[in-house]
């Protein structure tokens, strides 16, 4: 059962809890023909009927195949519960304001914690929810410890407190849903923001030796490559014309050498003695 479910489930149950509350205050303020035994009988059936749903629920949506699910537990005990009010329901009117009063108490200290959770998400109107709610839960305790000696005004005293807190249980409940809503999605909305910041790559840095070699030349460089060329192209032709040069006095060259290797030949031939020439 995932995570909204579950949710769902609690504020149809705190509402539904809500609505019993309002409904008995009304019961017992307008419309007097009614018992307290007869309200006894009323909410323990409620409470066995809740019971049996969430046993059903339990099986229905699988919640023994998963861990950390109470939702059959809670409904045995709720069907217990109720099967003993509606056992001992004269009994349980006998002190049924007593009992209205603790149930009254304990709906006090659940709207206390919606009041922190409110604080925590950043909700300003947190302050307003906990200073109701502590009232609340001071009127509570005044009647579990009942203090008045007039039982027509201790009863009409507990039926208001039991509608104000049934109509401010169903506004709490409601508008914690709708903060906890837009907290999730601001969380989420920064969370991915985050994720883009972390993930998101890196430009790459340009290499400075690529970079030179790259970049656009300057006009003065322009010029100066297109110097270049022409210096090398003219120095290359001159080397050549001096290469042909040399080429030209090589056989002038060797026919000097030849005229002269034919003049020893001739002198020794003329002077077989070898004996120079005075």
């Amino acid at each position: 059962m995932d995570e909204k479910k579950k949710n769902l489930f609690s504020t149809v149950v705190v509402s539904t809890i809500a609505a019993v509350f309002i409904a008995v205050a009304v019961l017992v303020l307008f419309v007097p023909r009614v018992e307290v035994k007869d309200i006894c009988y009323f909410i323990c059936g409620f409470v066995v009927v809740l019971g049996i749903y969430m046993i059903v629920r339990y099986f229905m949506t699988g919640g023994y195949e998963r861990l950390n699910e109470y939702g059959f537990s809670e409904g045995v005990l709720f069907v217990l519960l109720g099967i003993c009010g509606l056992v001992s329901a004269e009994r349980i009117a006998a002190s049924f304001l007593t009992a209205l009063g603790l149930l009254l108490l304990l709906s006090g200290v659940i709207k206390l914690q919606y009041a922190l959770d409110l604080k925590c998400m950043g909700d300003k109107a947190w302050t307003g929810f906990f200073v109701v709610t502590l009232v609340l839960l001071g009127c509570s305790v005044s009647v579990i410890l009942k203090p008045f000696e007039d039982m027509g005004f201790y009863q009409n005293y507990t039926a208001y407190i039991l509608l104000v807190d049934g109509i401010v249980e169903i506004a709490n409940i409601f508008y914690l849903n709708f903060r906890t809503k837009a907290y999730q999605q601001r969380v989420g909305k920064t969370a991915s923001g985050e994720h883009l910041e972390v993930y998101e790559p890196k430009k790459q840095e340009k290499d400075p030796e690529v970079d030179i070699h790259i970049r656009p030349h300057s006009p003065a460089e322009s010029q100066d490559s297109q110097k270049k060329p022409e210096a090398s192209a003219g120095s290359q032709a001159a080397d050549r014309q001096q290469e042909g040069i040399d080429l030209l006095k090589k056989p002038e060259a060797a026919g000097s050498q030849a005229a002269d290797r034919q003049q020893e030949s001739t002198g020794m031939a003329n002077n077989p003695d070898g004996n120079p020439e005075l």
